[in-house]
């Protein structure tokens, strides 16, 4: 059985001098939200500004695994269980659901 996605971004970024050092949590947080800015810009470029009907691309694919690639890199350095939190977190929408018909936490309809 292979590497799951957080075990591969743990062994990246061990084996690379320059992940040698930890990045401050902050800088981490600002990464993520860097990442998922240029996701949203491939959506915008792909979509004409939401004007044409979106289709995923190689680009947006990139981008995707960015954002993904920052987020379990941060699970790794704070030793969280990132399949774990997907867990939790899809229960408590499960929750949310069950409870209210809806996924929002206030009672918005999604």
């Amino acid at each position: 059985m292979g590497l799951n996605m957080q075990e591969k971004v743990r062994d990246f970024n061990q084996n690379k001098s320059c992940h040698k050092k930890q990045m401050p949590i902050s800088a981490r947080l600002l990464d993520i939200e860097s990442e998922i800015g240029e996701l949203a810009k491939e959506y915008l470029k792909n979509s004409k500004y939401g004007t044409t009907e979106f289709q995923v691309k190689n680009e947006f694919k990139i981008e995707f695994g960015d954002v993904l690639y920052c987020l379990l890199s941060l699970a790794c350095e704070l030793k969280i269980d990132a399949e774990q939190c997907l867990d939790m977190a899809i229960l408590k929408y499960k929750n949310r659901i069950d409870k209210n018909d809806s996924m929002s936490s206030d009672n918005t309809v999604l």
